[in-house]
């Protein structure tokens, strides 16, 4: 029998009340991705500023299954598998009595943390199926009561933890729950509008976040999730709870209402610019945060080396995701790959924790961090050239240097620019850093966007200056779970609507230029223009394949698809400030294209 599942009822089914029956979208799934006040101003706060790397750990019965179903493989997200494959609750409360994890090493998870430069810990006390991973009274379906492993594996991991150095917090699902009438979620077994969330707070939640605050020891954070509908003064029951018996807790946003202390950003999401406050990106190691035997796509040492370095240098926390078999242990290559990542975290160290971020300017594969006389700009993508172009700076660099292993390097102020002299051999595999040596706090780069002669060079959509269009966002899953985030122009209201990009070309040459974009058919060859300074020149996007309902075997989705196409080659014959503009030259009532970049390439002459 094929599964025809629509993905948006699927994660917004069941979060409805009886007095609001609408469906919820993703927004609403996770609540706010903000805080209303800057509450950890209140609460000691510097450690988690200071920490940047975290582990997230998500393990459970659904471990156990790997992504697989009576026969059925269910790609995507393991940890969602009971809602996916409508397991009714009687059955997959049997599978707690198969449970038992005889290969879990609390001590050995806490070191692959330490050995992969991670500073924080965050397991899954109670995901969505209700099952929890330590000894709680409110419900015997449990680890102690329910399986014959009968170990408190919250209690192992924390003890674990702490004793590495490492601090730990908790991950708690308060709305969803699976196996509980008066949770949300279960809309095959029960009636959402019968539920009574209240008396499932009561009875359930609120009890265990008191017993996980209680009798764990001290907790740096906790992770709530997929806060759907809950009232305000709901939330507020859990955070004066929080507050009341661990008040230096930090708390997410997705305890909703944003009334969290620090953002968790959208799963995988990680922004274009830097932002203020305490935030994290939760990202993980493949295509699923709970193991499944389906998914091998894991992230590269490389991967995760750029990705840590594009969260830190914008101000953020990167809480990195491993997926424990139901046997306990880490996938090999998962602990592997980790390991190989941290050797180069250990070499460049000091580049990252006790550091604030820097603005360059946004400069394409480049990002910055400072710690008083130093700064440390990060070398992700390698120039060709043997250039690496900054903004013009004030104050002085009195030496510069590779972190790695102290070879000098040329640093050149000019009028409009500074630029960095480096070998054309790649210094090293995954990344880069050069040291830049100055008084305390006593270097400030401008905010021009250089040109680099030696890298791609990528304009985004919120460094432009925009008419008659809008800053958006388009979110969407690739396969189930697997969510992925794309800031974009959008909404092109009429013929002329514009965004325009200045930046400052250090150097004279051609490059081709690209635009990467969204496209329904119904924009499908609507004209566009380019503009470089005052020259004029004319394109049409074509269909990207963006389809608002796909229908396949198993699953019904949106799908979003962005595609990169070449305008054409350009020329600056001077060095100094130029524009580049992108606008709509049609009439076009549908929005037009969704716009993500545009891209000048150096062509090698």
């Amino acid at each position: 029998m094929k599964r025809y599942i629509t993905i948006v009822l699927l994660l917004a089914g069941g979060l409805a009340t009886a007095q609001n029956k609408s469906e919820k979208g993703m927004d609403e799934l996770w609540g706010e991705r903000n805080v209303k006040e800057a509450n950890y101003l209140k609460k000691d706060y510097k450690w988690y500023q200071q920490a940047k790397f975290a582990m997230f750990i998500h393990w459970g019965l659904y471990s156990d299954l790997a992504g697989e179903w009576q026969g059925e493989h269910y790609f995507g997200i393991n940890e969602w598998i009971m809602k996916r494959a409508q397991i009714p609750t009687v059955e997959y409360k049997k599978m707690s009595a198969q449970f038992n994890p005889v290969d879990f090493d609390a001590d050995a998870i806490a070191q692959l943390a330490v050995d992969a430069g991670m500073k924080y810990l965050v397991i899954t006390a109670k995901h969505h199926d209700g099952f929890a991973l330590f000894d709680t009274k409110a419900s015997d379906f449990d680890v102690m009561d329910a399986t014959p492993f009968k170990r408190d594996i919250v209690k192992e991991l924390a003890e674990a933890a702490r004793a590495k150095g490492l601090k730990f917090g908790f991950y708690y699902s308060q709305t969803q729950d699976w196996t509980e009438k008066n949770g949300y979620g279960n809309t095959w077994d029960y009636n959402w509008e019968e539920a009574d969330f209240d008396k499932y707070l009561k009875k359930k939640a609120l009890p265990q976040i008191k017993e996980l605050l209680t009798n764990y020891g001290e907790i740096g954070c906790i992770f709530f999730d997929t806060p759907g509908p809950i009232k305000e003064s709901q939330v507020l029951q859990i955070k004066d709870m929080v507050e009341k018996y661990q008040p230096n807790c930090l708390i997410n946003s997705r305890i909703g209402q944003g009334l969290g202390d620090f953002v968790s950003m959208g799963d995988n999401q990680i922004p274009n610019k830097p932002l203020g406050g305490l935030w994290e990106t939760p990202d993980t190691h493949n295509n699923t945060w709970a193991y499944s035997k389906l998914d091998i796509n894991w992230k590269t040492p490389e991967e995760i080396v750029h990705r840590l370095i594009n969260v830190i240098t914008k101000g953020g926390n990167y809480m990195f995701n491993i997926g424990p078999t139901g046997q306990g242990t880490v996938p090999e290559m998962s602990s592997e790959i980790l390991r190989n990542a941290g050797d180069w975290i250990k070499n460049h160290e000091e580049a990252i924790y006790q550091t604030v971020p820097v603005d360059i300017g946004g400069q394409s594969g480049l990002g910055a961090t400072r710690s008083k006389d130093k700064t440390y700009i990060f070398i992700k993508e390698w120039p060709d050239d043997g250039r690496v172009w900054l903004p013009s700076i004030t104050g002085g660099v009195s030496k510069a240097y590779f972190l790695d292993n102290d070879e000098p390097v040329e640093f050149k102020q000019l009028t409009r620019a500074s630029c960095l002299m480096v070998p054309i051999a790649k210094h090293e595999a995954i990344a880069s850093v050069i040291v830049l040596e100055h008084e305390n706090d006593g270097l400030t780069f401008q905010k021009d966007k250089m040109l680099s002669s030696g890298v791609s060079n990528i304009l985004y959509p919120h460094e432009a200056v925009v008419s008659g269009a809008e800053q958006g966002e388009e979110r969407w899953m690739e396969i189930f779970g697997d969510w992925h985030s794309v800031a974009t122009l959008t909404n092109w209201k009429e013929k002329g609507s514009q965004a325009q990009w200045t930046i400052q070309v250090p150097k004279p040459g051609l490059y081709t230029i690209e635009i990467n974009y969204a496209c329904d058919q119904s924009s499908d060859l609507q004209e566009g223009r380019l503009s470089i300074d005052d020259v004029n020149y004319h394109f049409v996007p074509t269909f990207s394949g963006n389809i608002d309902r796909v229908v396949g075997q198993d699953e019904t989705r949106r799908m979003t698809v962005f595609k990169t196409r070449k305008i054409g080659v350009i020329k600056f014959d001077e060095s100094g400030k130029h524009t580049v503009s992108i606008s709509l030259n049609d009439k076009d009532e549908t929005g037009w294209i969704k716009l993500s970049k545009v891209i000048l390439n150096p062509v090698e002459m």
